[in-house]
């Protein structure tokens, strides 16, 4: 009896004070995940390329513009909605007969597959579009899809700044760059670009 007495003792005091072991099981230290929505903001330059049944373009220096944004499932994978612009010739709000450019709409997907290096590859397709705003301009659409990559340089808080290139190219149907019309309109073009991208929100 008196050893059974001591022994409940003992248990009592073990329960009464932290257990160490518990402390030992749980990590020194664990990363926050990345809240669960993403945005971005992209700009740069593209060597863009527009080629058709009847003739062979050479590549021209345009600038570039893009949004993109959407959900991050995991750390390392996120998908979204992206859409991009070349500007061939430039818009006037006091004449509506200028404006050329090219541009694409479609679903993204990137894979980061390390937190520490922030490096991602992008994939995506869509639809691309050739809008001409001259006179005698078609305008024009179709398939089309985009690869690249970047790495993700930390800025603070959830936000990154992101140097990247991309390869992008699709149909664009019957539209008339040059007169006479052209059948049969691609682009591709290949660009480098910087991006600010930002996640926000809380995962449940």
């Amino acid at each position: 009896m008196k050893f059974a007495a001591i022994v409940f003792g003992c248990v009592l005091g073990l329960g009464s004070v932290p257990w160490a072991g518990a402390q030992y099981l749980e990590p020194a230290h664990k990363e926050p995940q990345s809240s669960p929505w993403w945005a971005s903001f992209e700009a740069g330059a593209g060597s863009l390329t527009l080629t058709s049944d009847q003739q062979k373009g050479g590549g021209q220096t345009r600038g570039a513009l893009g949004f993109a944004g959407g959900y991050q499932a995991t750390d390392w994978f996120r998908v979204g909605m992206h859409v991009n612009g070349w500007l061939i010739q430039a818009g006037d709000l006091y004449d509506p007969t200028k404006g050329v450019g090219v541009s694409n709409v479609g679903a993204i997907f990137d894979v980061i597959p390390s937190r520490k290096y922030r490096l991602f590859a992008r994939g995506g397709f869509g639809l691309s579009m050739y809008d001409n705003s001259h006179p005698d301009g078609v305008n024009g659409s179709g398939r089309g899809w985009e690869a690249g990559g970047g790495y993700e340089i930390p800025i603070g808080g959830q936000l990154r700044l992101a140097p990247m290139g991309e390869y992008a190219s699709g149909q664009l149907g019957n539209g008339s760059p040059t007169l006479p019309r052209q059948t049969g309109l691609r682009y591709s073009v290949f660009e480098f670009k910087l991006s600010i991208v930002g996640n926000f929100g809380h995962r449940r």
